[in-house]
C-alpha cells in the first residue's frame, strides 16, 4: 500500500505530460478552421456559447461535442489544461467500470488494471492520436464518450452494492442522462440499454430499483430521441441524411456490407482478442480461476450495441470505433489481468502494459512536436500573407496515419475557403499531396 501511489504517480505522470504536450502542439486543421474563424467574428460569452448550441441544434452538427469543441478553441491554455485531464478521467473512469468500483491510489493492482486498459486501447484504437489531440474528434467523441461513462458508472456500482444514496441524485442522473442522450447518437442508445439492463437487474435480484435509475433512463431517453430528430440531422452532410431513409440505407450496404459495419470494431480489435486468448489459455494451463467475464460479455454486448447504431449512420469512419474499442478493452482486461499476474508474476505483467503506453507516448510525442510547429508557421503565414495575393505554403513533412490525420490543404475546397476568409486570392501548396480516400475527415 505504501507504493501503490508512487506507482499511480509514474504511470499517470508521464502520460500527462505527453498529453499536454501535444494538445500545446496541435495544429489547426480541417474542422478545426470553421471554430477558429468563429473565434474571428464572435467574443466568447454565455450569451454566444447559447446562441452557438441552438444554431448548431438547428442548422448543423446538433451533438452536445460540438459546442464542447468551439469551446476547445477558444484562444488561450483551456485545450492544453482540460483535455488531458478528461482523457485521463476517461481511463480512470474505464477502470472504474472493469472494476465495478472507483480505482483506489492505494491499490497497485488498481493501477495494473488502468495500465492494462490504457495499453490495449494503445494497441488497437484506430486513429488514437486524433482522437487524443484533433479537437473535432475529442470534443464529440472523446469528450462524448466520458459523458456517457459518467452517466453508465453510477448504476454498475449500485449493481455492486446497492449503496443508497439521498433524494439529490434525482435531479442530478436526470441531468447526466440529458447529457448522455446528447452526446452522441451511436452511443445514447447503449446508454438507454445499459440503464434499462440495470433496473431490469435489479428486479431479478429482487431489489428495488431506486428513482435515480428512473430519472437518469428518463433523461437519457427524452435527449437521444431529441437528437435524433434534431434539425441539424437533415442539414449535416450536405443533407445525406434526408436524401436516403433509414431502411433504404441499411439494405444499399447489403448483408456483407451492413455486417462490415456492426462488426469493423472486432476488426480493430484482433490483437486485443489474442490476448484475451493467450490469458483464457494460461488460466486453463494453471487451472486458474478466471473472474470478469460477466464483465467482459456485457461490455462487449453494450460495444456491439454501439456498432448496430452506426447502421443507420449516412457517414462511416474510423472515428465512429473509438467508443467500441474502448469498451472492450475495458472488458477484456477485467478477466485476463489478475491471470497474467498470478501466471507470469506482476512485474512481466507491468512490462506487457508499459511498452505499448511507452510507444504511444514516444510516437505521439514525435509527431505533434514536428506538425505543431509546421502548423504555428503555417497560420502565422496565413495571417500576415498581404490581402489579396496567393500563398504558397509547404505541406505538413508527416502524412496521414493512425497518429495525426495529415494534410488537409490538399482539398481544393478547403484551401478556398480558408483564403476567402483571411482575404486572399488563394492558396496553394509547393507539392503536391495525395488525396485521403478513407472518408473519416468530418464530424
Amino acid at each position: 500500500m505504501r507504493r501503490a501511489p508512487l506507482i499511480w504517480v509514474a504511470l499517470i505522470a508521464p502520460l500527462w505530460v505527453a498529453l499536454i504536450l501535444c494538445t500545446h502542439w496541435e495544429p489547426i486543421l480541417r474542422d478545426t478552421w470553421g471554430h477558429y474563424l468563429e473565434h474571428m467574428h464572435i467574443s466568447m460569452s454565455a450569451r454566444a456559447v447559447w446562441h452557438f448550441a441552438r444554431d448548431t441544434y438547428l442548422y448543423n452538427n446538433p451533438r452536445l461535442g460540438q459546442t464542447i469543441t468551439l469551446l476547445l478553441v477558444t484562444p488561450g491554455p483551456w485545450h492544453v489544461i482540460i483535455t488531458p485531464i478528461v482523457e485521463i478521467v476517461l481511463f480512470v473512469q474505464l477502470t472504474a467500470l472493469a472494476l465495478g468500483r472507483w480505482p483506489s491510489i492505494r491499490r497497485s493492482d488498481d493501477a495494473l488494471m488502468f495500465a492494462a486498459i490504457l495499453a490495449l486501447v494503445a494497441v488497437a484504437a484506430p486513429q488514437l492520436g486524433p482522437m487524443l489531440f484533433y479537437r473535432p474528434f475529442t470534443g464529440n467523441y472523446l469528450f462524448g464518450f466520458a459523458i456517457s461513462l459518467a452517466f453508465v458508472l453510477p448504476y454498475r456500482f449500485f449493481l455492486e452494492s446497492q449503496h443508497r444514496r439521498a433524494w439529490w441524485w434525482i435531479p442530478i442522473m436526470l441531468v447526466s442522462g440529458v447529457a448522455a442522450g446528447f452526446s452522441n447518437e451511436h452511443t445514447a442508445p447503449a446508454c438507454v440499454l445499459v440503464a434499462c439492463a440495470c433496473i431490469v437487474a435489479c428486479w431479478r435480484r429482487g431489489v428495488r430499483p431506486p428513482a435515480w435509475m428512473f430519472a437518469g433512463l428518463a433523461g437519457a431517453l427524452a435527449s437521444g430521441i431529441a437528437l435524433i430528430l434534431a434539425p441539424g440531422q437533415e442539414v449535416r452532410y450536405a443533407g445525406m441524411a434526408a436524401h436516403e431513409g433509414l431502411i433504404a440505407r441499411i439494405a444499399s450496404r447489403g448483408v456483407v456490407g451492413d455486417l462490415g459495419v456492426v462488426l469493423r470494431f472486432v476488426w480493430y480489435s484482433w490483437k486485443m482478442l489474442v490476448a484475451l486468448g493467450v490469458g483464457l489459455g494460461l488460466a486453463r494451463v494453471r487451472g486458474l480461476r478466471v473472474a470478469g467475464i460477466r464483465t467482459l460479455i456485457v461490455l462487449a454486448s453494450a460495444a456491439t450495441a454501439i456498432s448496430l447504431t452506426l447502421l443507420a449512420s449516412p457517414k462511416q469512419g474510423a472515428r465512429l470505433e473509438f467508443a467500441p474499442v474502448c469498451l472492450l478493452a475495458c472488458g477484456i482486461a477485467a478477466p485476463i489481468v489478475p491471470v497474467l499476474a498470478a501466471s507470469i508474476g506482476r512485474v512481466a505483467t507491468w512490462l506487457l502494459c508499459a511498452a505499448p503506453i511507452a510507444y504511444m507516448i514516444v510516437v505521439c510525442v514525435a509527431t505533434y512536436a514536428v506538425v505543431g510547429p509546421e502548423g504555428a508557421r503555417r497560420l502565422a503565414a496565413i495571417e500576415h500573407a498581404p490581402k489579396g495575393s496567393v500563398l504558397t505554403l509547404e505541406p505538413y513533412s508527416i502524412g496521414k496515419s493512425r497518429w495525426f490525420l495529415g494534410e488537409d490543404f490538399m482539398l481544393d475546397g478547403e484551401r478556398r475557403n480558408i483564403a476567402a476568409n483571411f482575404g486572399l486570392a488563394g492558396i496553394e501548396l509547393s507539392k503536391p499531396v495525395a488525396t485521403s480516400s478513407d472518408g473519416d475527415d468530418g464530424k
